[in-house]
């Protein structure tokens, strides 16, 4: 339990690190919004990128993790949907955003950082193929329900267009598709272009969860106890319960592969659910505590996962 606290704490702790040092004063929002951009457009992905093309395939094993990750994905989506609906009298638009924050990881901030980390590029594949999902489907699913329901018909195929195009020119899935089809193909990369993505991957992890604490230190913060345990709860411990069962004792995944999927489960609640909330102006204060509260409750919950996991991978 000790190495366990040794890689969890320091890892959570630069997160509130960047929270405290915004919060403080001593970064602006411009530097936030600075830091962020390199984030997002240089480290992370060449994290991907270099990782990702590194990273062993075993036959058989994309079905099974997308299979295991997925079927409990979309059934925990539609399940806090309806009782969102039922339960909760919320409009459509509403429960859409709370279904996200429901199964919506931090998967790249913090998930690609921790994972490379505890695993190395034999983990980086599976964890790619997840952000890369997520950040289609899920993503693309939540913002259809909240543009039907916000009758905007008419401009509904616009929309879908500027959709497809923000994936398509998103950084991080491009170079997760560029590192994915390198690797399927076996393509040779010259030995300086390794070294200079080397370079920026190594800035990624620091540099995202700093990003990370800053950015949680600008979002505003809501009373809305029931709902936020309501989706912590969902979010750290159901979602990545289930994908568990389906991981180990159904789909038989590779150690390296369970452990991706069931620790990306376990990730807290996404900063991307509370940009779509605000955009949309659907929830965003409440999403934006379950985001903190997530973040924080992980600290605990990721770091008994990690234990729990290390006999597993």
């Amino acid at each position: 339990m000790q190495s366990v606290v040794n890689i969890a704490l320091p890892f959570f702790a630069l997160i509130f690190t960047g929270y405290f040092a915004a919060r403080s004063g001593l970064l602006g929002e411009k530097t936030v919004g600075g830091l962020n951009t390199f984030v997002f457009y240089f480290a992370l992905p060449a994290l991907l990128l270099v990782t990702t093309y590194e990273s062993p395939t075993p036959d058989g094993a994309v079905f099974g993790l997308l299979a295991s990750y997925y079927l409990p994905s979309f059934a925990l989506f539609f399940a806090v949907l309806l009782l969102a609906r039922r339960l909760f009298g919320l409009r459509l638009a509403d429960a859409a955003i709370q279904s996200l924050g429901a199964t919506f990881s931090n998967v790249g901030f913090i998930g690609l950082p921790l994972i490379i980390l505890l695993y190395g590029s034999a983990a980086a594949l599976p964890a790619v193929l997840i952000v890369m999902v997520d950040s289609i489907v899920m993503l693309g699913l939540a913002t259809a329900l909240v543009e039907a329901d916000l009758d905007r018909g008419r401009r509904n195929f616009r929309f879908f267009l500027r959709l497809l195009g923000g994936v398509v020119r998103n950084p991080i899935v491009t170079a997760s598709f560029v590192g994915v089809s390198l690797n399927f193909l076996q393509t040779p990369m010259p030995t300086p272009i390794l070294a200079y993505g080397g370079l920026l991957a190594d800035a990624a992890g620091p540099c995202a969860l700093f990003a990370l604490g800053a950015t949680l230190a600008s979002r505003p913060m809501r009373e809305g106890a029931l709902e936020t345990s309501y989706l912590v709860s969902i979010k750290l411990v159901i979602h990545p319960t289930l994908v568990a069962g389906l991981a180990l004792w159904v789909f038989d995944l590779p150690p390296v592969w369970a452990a991706v999927a069931i620790l990306q489960a376990a990730l807290p609640i996404a900063a991307n659910v509370y940009l779509l909330a605000q955009r949309y102006d659907q929830r965003p204060q409440q999403v934006s505590t379950a985001i903190f509260v997530s973040t924080a409750a992980a600290v605990v919950t990721i770091s008994l996962l990690i234990s729990w996991l290390a006999p597993i991978s």
